[in-house]
């Protein structure tokens, strides 16, 4: 298969623009099971991660308006930003990943998976307001999105509103009930229950 696509990103056809973005998939995948063991700022990762780069490049470079490859550019450098680096480098790069974002959001600003995801950079720059109004954008246009209402669950459980971010997780399970979304939901519920009904240290009360 990895032939075959390769094969295929020699032409000039809208095929050799879907083997591009495929290619950069199999890089990007391989580049986040190897930061599971060794963390993202491994030389591998990064090699990984450049390479995943000139793939989705070059998707986007023959494709203008294809938001897949954008939208992984852009979650590309939200993973560069946890990197090491110095705070200038660090913020070069949430500004890249925010571009990709809002290039894919000027094509389709209904797109789910562009608008969480921005959504949930502002969320880690503590700009909650910012990252609210994202969610919320996703939901006025597709209420059943289980992304925005997991990321809204995220959000109120890093503000330990537990039960808000309750519901927005069982929303979560309703909408995608088979999915990882969904499991992960379930497991946030379980912890933040049990975090809930844990008793207080009397050091604290």
């Amino acid at each position: 298969q990895e032939a075959r696509l390769r094969e295929l990103a020699a032409g000039d056809d809208r095929r050799a623009v879907f083997a591009h973005y495929m290619i950069g998939n199999q890089f990007y995948k391989e580049a986040g099971q190897t930061a599971i063991d060794k963390g993202w700022n491994g030389g591998e990762v990064n090699a990984l991660l450049d390479s995943a780069e000139v793939y989705f490049s070059a998707a986007v470079d023959r494709d203008s308006t294809f938001l897949e490859a954008m939208v992984n550019l852009g979650s590309l450098w939200d993973d560069r930003s946890d990197q090491m680096g110095s705070r200038q480098e660090r913020q070069e790069r949430v500004e890249n990943a925010k571009k990709f974002y809002n290039m894919a959001l000027e094509i389709d600003p209904h797109d789910e998976k562009a608008r969480c995801n921005l959504g949930a950079l502002y969320l880690r720059q503590r700009q909650t307001a910012d990252a609210l109004a994202e969610f919320q954008k996703v939901l006025e246009h597709d209420p059943r999105s289980s992304l925005a209402h997991y990321n809204m669950a995220v959000m109120f459980a890093e503000q330990k509103i537990y039960r808000e971010a309750i519901p927005e997780w069982e929303l979560a399970v309703k909408y995608d009930p088979d999915g990882d979304i969904g499991d992960r939901s379930r497991e946030n519920i379980k912890i933040v229950k049990e975090l809930m009904n844990s008793p207080v240290p009397d050091s604290v009360k």
